[in-house]
């Protein structure tokens, strides 16, 4: 596990775990393809018809990200098969390390005040937030 002031990287083609940044239409596409680990333009197409995007441009996002290295593709028959080369939670590690950076300064702890201050909690769900955090605690002092 990474401290604050550590970073990690894993190389994934041109693109590194610690700087992914997806749009909402390439996370969304990147969610499917984790669900099934593998697929074609037209398996992803599928799945998200009710987004009303033209298979053109799922086949044209598929094509943009594997460019980036986020996906790689195999040709079977007439139909390229993409995989995704980074995990979900790589994804999104990277995604919120850039919103945190640019939002909050790379203050982890401002993000959360602001989540807690402009979310309305239901009862329970502070308490909930405390037994995360000290399961985070738990966790990283074990790995000490």
């Amino acid at each position: 596990m990474t401290t604050p002031n550590e970073t990690s990287s894993i190389e994934t083609g041109t693109q590194t775990t610690e700087n992914i940044k997806l749009s909402d239409q390439q996370y969304q596409l990147m969610q499917v393809l984790w669900h099934l680990q593998e697929g074609s333009a037209k398996a992803v197409h599928a799945q998200l018809s009710y987004l009303g995007l033209a298979h053109t441009t799922v086949a044209t996002i598929l094509t943009r990200l594997e460019k980036r290295g986020v996906l790689s593709s195999r040709t079977v028959g007439r139909e390229r098969i993409y995989t995704p080369l980074i995990s979900e939670n790589a994804a999104r590690r990277s995604m919120v390390s850039s919103l945190v950076s640019t939002l909050f300064k790379g203050d982890d702890k401002q993000l959360l005040a602001h989540l807690v201050k402009e979310t309305d909690l239901e009862s329970g769900d502070l308490a909930d937030i405390q037994q995360m955090l000290a399961q985070a605690n738990l966790l990283e002092a074990k790995n000490d």
